[in-house]
């Protein structure tokens, strides 16, 4: 995939991101994120991973892969802390970031 339809894509997974922890807000910090919800964040962390893995050289792909792994981790425990689920997502979405603007330069 070039660089520019991958930018793309990520770009539209970070949004995705965006929305579910728009949703994560909502449960406060000391209730557990209903199950749906956790499946998506963790569904959506996962389809990042699967967009980088050709990019597992690149130290902030590498980065961002880590950030998503441990994303999935946090949404896929029994009960899901809002806290742990939003802080994980925002590292992934700050490396993501990056990833996207080295994408789009090398465009």
């Amino acid at each position: 995939m070039n660089a520019q339809r991958r930018a793309e894509k990520l770009s539209r997974l970070s949004l995705q991101l965006e929305d579910l922890f728009s949703e994560v807000s909502a449960y406060g910090a000391h209730r557990a994120l209903p199950s749906e919800v956790a499946d998506r964040i963790a569904s959506t962390a996962g389809e990042i991973m699967v967009e980088l893995s050709d990019q597992r050289g690149d130290p902030v792909a590498r980065g961002a892969i880590e950030d998503a792994r441990r994303l999935r981790e946090a949404a896929r425990t029994l009960c899901p802390e809002p806290a742990k689920v939003a802080a994980a997502g925002r590292t992934l979405a700050s490396d993501l970031e990056q990833v996207i603007r080295e994408d789009k330069r090398a465009a």
